[in-house]
Formats: structure tokens, sequence, C-alpha cells
């Protein structure tokens, strides 16, 4: 009876399984993300029981970043701070260097790449469930949760307690016409009811408490106040929270917060920017132990290059722009160290600054010039150029042996092509401000610019070997004019590219 049992159950299963192969079989599948419908090109299928799935359509839907190099087979998923790479009909995969053997390699269906669900499932934290009767695929992040928010009024202080599911990074700040305090935190609220997402309050300090995503990433939490007030926030652990207390203004300590002006907003609305999720990031040149090129009256190109980043990244965050400093004091930085800095969070676009210096014989060269990738010398003065930017490699004076045979691909791929406009828009802005020659935009092998996932350029803004302009250089009006050129081109190059979608 057992046996007869046994083999019955075995049959339902194997019935179970081959429905559940035609289904997804079947052109009709529908696959939803993070319950959004994903458009793809080429239909999801099914091959010795494995799921496949347009890489391209599922990786940039999560938020991720495909780069392909066609001469190696080969492509990299840059997503969620992980690096993955796989090489087609391959079945093994690196992630963050470490070898994961899949059960089936990724595949090129209709000049598009496919990969198996496991390719996602060993590189983020996600959920996979099949409706077999509606014929669709659920594919939905794990990302942290905010639980639950909490508010108690004090004589002196309104507290404001958010309850996590686990540590996240936060930060937050004021805002200006109406008087806000907003909290950015990497997670996500589908944990949360309706009736949670406002809160109000409407003690002496605060009026309102209003939760939405900011963007796919990010929560933003904003509290309305009556005034400017001064806070504090920080977070405590077991269980994970962040507090907020926001003071009452008879409270004597000094305001000490930055306000970034903003346009009046609609009431209890959050609205989010275009720029949202267009990361840039600054890459200031040497530093620390590699001072780079050194000016006739002794200043060095890490100084200077540091500065400009600064008032930069200033720049950036006060119009809203996301932004991050592969470094932001004076310490070394491998250029390697630079670009995987640069993918893991996951940058929009790259600019590396840098001062120039001409040969002892050339002390008079002057003026600005833009590089991007290639793996060929491309312009004036080009292999110099690259030579001294190079020195900073682990690998160099010889560059690891594959880097000319990966960028001669890349020329050919849409990233090169986003470059060099980027570079073209960086060069306009920085002669118009600056009213230096205009060297042009040129091209070289960069370490730094080997990898990055994203449209990136480097800058020579002025020549520190030439007295005149090393005076410029260290004049904190010129840093802070070449600051704002490149401000104006990374925000002309993201509005282009918003509209393009």
């Amino acid at each position: 009876m057992k046996k007869v049992f046994s083999i019955i159950f075995a049959a339902i299963v194997i019935i179970s399984f081959v429905s559940l192969q035609a289904c997804l079989a079947d052109s009709q599948i529908k696959i939803l993300v993070d319950q959004k419908p994903l458009n793809s090109s080429v239909s999801a299928f099914i091959e010795n029981e494995k799921v496949f799935i347009s890489a391209r359509n599922i990786v940039e839907e999560l938020g991720g970043r495909i780069t392909w190099f066609s001469a190696l087979k080969l492509f990299t998923i840059n997503i969620d701070n992980h690096i993955a790479r796989l090489v087609i009909d391959d079945p093994g995969m690196e992630v963050d260097n470490k070898k994961i053997q899949l059960e089936s390699g990724a595949k090129i269906i209709e000049n598009r790449v496919m990969i198996p669900l496991e390719v996602l499932q060993n590189i983020l934290a996600i959920n996979i469930n099949w409706d077999n009767q509606g014929k669709i695929l659920n594919i939905n992040s794990i990302k942290p949760a905010l639980l639950n928010i909490r508010n108690y009024s004090h004589d002196d202080k309104t507290r404001v307690v958010i309850d996590l599911s686990e540590s996240v990074s936060y930060s937050a700040n004021i805002l200006a016409n109406p008087d806000r305090i907003y909290i950015d935190i990497n997670g996500s609220i589908l944990k949360l009811d309706e009736s949670q997402k406002k809160m109000d309050i409407q003690d002496d300090t605060v009026k309102t408490v209003n939760i939405a995503m900011y963007n796919p990433e990010t929560i933003r939490i904003v509290l309305e106040l009556y005034q400017e007030s001064r806070y504090e926030i920080f977070d405590l652990k077991d269980p994970e929270r962040i507090v907020l207390d926001v003071f009452k203004n008879d409270d004597k300590k000094e305001i000490v917060q930055e306000k970034i002006p903003v346009q009046p907003v609609k009431e209890n609305l959050v609205i989010p920017v275009d720029s949202s999720n267009k990361i840039v990031i600054i890459d200031p040149g040497h530093g620390g132990s590699d001072p780079g090129a050194i000016g006739p009256s002794g200043i060095k190109e890490s100084e200077v290059t540091l500065k400009i980043a600064l008032q930069l990244e200033k720049l950036l965050k006060n119009k809203g722009i996301p932004c991050y400093l592969t470094r932001n004091t004076n310490k070394f930085v491998s250029l390697e160290d630079r670009t995987i800095f640069a993918n893991k969070k996951n940058g929009f676009v790259f600019i590396s600054l840098h001062a120039n210096s001409a040969a002892k014989n050339r002390p008079t060269a002057t003026g600005i010039e833009t590089f991007v990738l290639s793996s060929k010398y491309i312009g004036a003065s080009a292999r110099d150029v690259a030579d001294r930017e190079n020195r900073a490699s682990r690998t160099h004076p010889e560059v690891d042996s594959d880097l000319a045979l990966i960028i001669a691909d890349l020329e050919e791929s849409a990233n090169i092509q986003y470059s060099l406009d980027f570079a073209e828009i960086i060069q306009k802005k920085l002669v118009e401000t600056l009213k230096l020659k205009n060297r042009g935009v040129k091209q070289a092998p960069f370490v730094v610019l080997k990898g990055v996932n994203m449209a990136a350029a480097l800058v020579e803004v002025a020549f520190i070997s030439n007295s005149q302009e090393e005076k410029l250089l260290n004049n904190y009006d010129f840093d802070v004019k070449a600051a704002q050129a490149l401000f104006n081109a990374i925000k002309l190059y993201i509005g282009n590219a918003s509209k393009e979608g």
C-alpha cells in the first residue's frame, strides 16, 4: 500500500512540475519586480528546469547596471554594492571576487543576454514566487524595512522613534520654506499600513510626519515644523531604531545644521527630484603618500584637487544631487580602489580631478584638457598624462595584461559614447568659465577609468607646472569657479540623461 502511495505521490509531483514548465515556457508569462510589471523584449523561458530571464531588463529594473564586453563574451553586473562577473555559456560566476558554481550558465537568445534566476539569488536578497494560475513570476527585493514609527512629546523636545528590521544607513538635514527636517533611510516602507505613513503630532514643535519612498532605494521621512528648530539624531541597537529629537526654540543651544534652500513644495507632499538616482562620484586625484605633480612654488596637485572636489560636493548636495568622494582627506587611495568604490556606490557619472604638469622643457604649457578611456593614445600629450596619472596604480608600471583587450572592446560599448558626451560638456563648461586655453577632449588608457560602469572622465583643470596657472590653482575664487563649471556640466549631463529616460 505504501509503495502504491509513493508512486501516486511521485506522479503528482511530476505532473505538477511539467505543468509549471509548460506555463513558464509560455510567452504570456508576466513578470513582476517589486510589484511592478517588467518590460522585456525577450520572453522568459525554461531550460533544464531553470528559468531564464533578460539580464539587462531585470538588472536595470532592480537598480543595477550591466557592462558588456562582446569580444570576451563577458559581462559584469553592478548592483546593490555587489559586482558579479559572468561569461556566456560558463556555469561559473564571480561575485565580489568570490567564485560560485551555477547549475546553468548565461545564454544569448535573440541577441540578448539571458540569465538563470539563480544568478540573481547569488547576488541579491530576493524572494521569488510563482503563481501557477495567473502565470505570474514575482521577484521581490528583500530590503531593510521600516516597521513602525512612534512619537513622544516632552517639555523641551519632541522625540520621533523609527523602528527598523535591521541596521541601515541614513542622513538628515533641514529644509526651509516651510521649515522641515528630513531623514533619508536606505530601505522600504512596504510593511507600513497606509495609516502609518502620516502622523499628526501637533505639539509645540512638530506639526506632522510624512513617510514616502523618495526613490526605489530610499525612504524619506519629513517632519513639518512650526519654525526652525535644532535637532539631534542617533541610532540604537537591539532592536534597531533611529531616534530623532527636535528641540523647542526656548532651548538656548545654537542651531548648527546647514540649511538647504529649496523651492516651496505642496503641503504634506514629498517630491523627488529627477536626479535622485543619478549618483555622482567625485575622485580628487592623488593624496597621502602620492602628492601628484608639484608646482614651482611647492603647491601639491593632491591639495588642489581635494579643494575643488569639496567645493563641487557642496554645490551638488545643495541641489539635492547625491554624490560621494573617493577621498575627503589627504590620504592615499589606489586607482583600483577608487574604481571599486565608484561601482559599489552605483555611480551614474565619475569625474576624476587633476592638475596638469608638462615636462620641464615646456614650462609654458597651459590650458584645460579632459580625457576618457581608450586603448590608444588619442591627442597630443595623451601618453605623457596617462603615464603620470597611472603611477598610483597597484600594478604600475605594468598595468594588467588584459587591460588593452578589455578597453578595446569597451570602446564599442555605450559607456564610451556616454563618457565622450560627458567629457565634451565638461571641457566646454570649464573653458567658458575659467577662460583658459582649450586643449580639447582626448583619450588614453587611464587605470582609474578602467572598469567604471558609468560615464567617466578625467579632468586636467590647469597646469600646476606653469607658474601663472599654479597661482590660479592656489586661489580660492578660482577653485570655486572650477567647481561651479564642473557642477554646471554635471547638471546639464544629468538633465539630458533624464530627458532621454
